[in-house]
């Protein structure tokens, strides 16, 4: 595969029970502009979809993988300031964005799992 060694899938949202709550009623029923390119791809109105975890799974077979949120990134991550959502990949010489916020706005079809995987190993095959 590639010479990435850890791939971090990064939401634009703050993770815990209680900060998942205020997103979901922010985004479902408040209907305010928070919403994170990465989080509607992964997760349905409820739950997260099971193409998500499978792609997750999939990929775990190749590289340490982890799904974080903004308020668990860990200093060698914040240190870079990369815009989130975002999905980064670490090599032995460091950390290179794959997706950035702005990939996630401009690639129009990237709206499921699908896409994101087909996109995904576009760019790191």
């Amino acid at each position: 595969m590639s010479q990435f060694k850890n791939i971090y899938f990064i939401y634009d949202a703050d993770g815990g029970m209680l900060n998942e709550i205020k997103y979901w009623i922010n985004k479902n029923i408040l209907k305010k502009d928070s919403a994170c390119e990465l989080c509607d791809i992964s997760h349905g109105k409820l739950f997260v979809r099971m193409e998500w975890l499978k792609f997750i799974k999939e990929l775990k077979t190749e590289y340490e993988v982890e799904v974080l949120h903004r308020n668990e990134l860990p200093r060698k991550i914040q240190e870079n300031n990369f815009q989130l959502p975002c999905v980064i990949g670490e090599t032995d010489q460091g950390l290179k964005e794959i997706f950035n916020k702005t990939a996630f706005k401009d690639l129009e079809n990237l709206k499921n799992v699908k896409e994101l995987r087909a996109k995904f190993f576009e760019k790191v095959l």
